[in-house]
C-alpha cells in the first residue's frame, strides 16, 4: 500500500468471529461509534490508522483514529489494545449501522466489554 503525507501509515486488523466478539469490541459511546482491537502494536492517542475489519464474511477498510488505550492486560475482560473511533465517512457510518443492527438490543446491555 502506498502512503501519502495525508494517509495513515499503519493498518490494524480485526476479525469478528461471532456476536460475543462484536459486543466486546464495539464502542457505542464514541460519537460516531468505534471498535476495540486487541493488539500489542499500540498507536498513540489521536493517531490516524487504517482498520481492516472482517465481519460477517465481508472485509471493510476504514480510516479511523486512536481514541482509547488499554496499555496492559488488567484482566481477561480488558486485553491490551486500542479503541479506534469511526469518523463521518460513509464507509464508517455504514459499518456502524451494520454493527448496531447485528447487536440489536444487546447494545444496551450492562455486561462488561473490552473497554467499559
Amino acid at each position: 500500500m502506498m502512503t501519502t503525507p495525508d494517509a495513515p501509515a499503519k493498518t490494524l486488523f480485526l476479525k469478528i468471529e461471532d456476536q460475543a466478539m462484536l459486543y466486546h469490541c464495539y464502542m457505542p459511546f464514541l460519537t460516531h461509534g468505534g471498535l476495540f482491537v486487541p493488539t500489542e502494536d499500540l498507536p498513540d492517542l489521536g493517531d490516524e490508522v487504517f482498520l481492516s475489519v472482517e465481519i460477517g464474511g465481508e472485509n471493510h477498510v476504514l480510516p479511523v483514529r486512536a481514541a482509547w488505550i488499554n496499555p496492559a492486560r488488567t484482566s481477561a475482560q480488558r486485553p491490551r489494545g486500542v479503541g479506534l473511533a469511526f469518523g463521518t465517512q460513509e464507509a464508517c457510518q455504514k459499518l456502524k449501522s451494520l454493527i448496531e443492527a447485528e447487536l440489536g438490543n444487546d447494545i444496551r446491555s450492562d455486561r462488561l466489554t473490552f473497554t467499559l
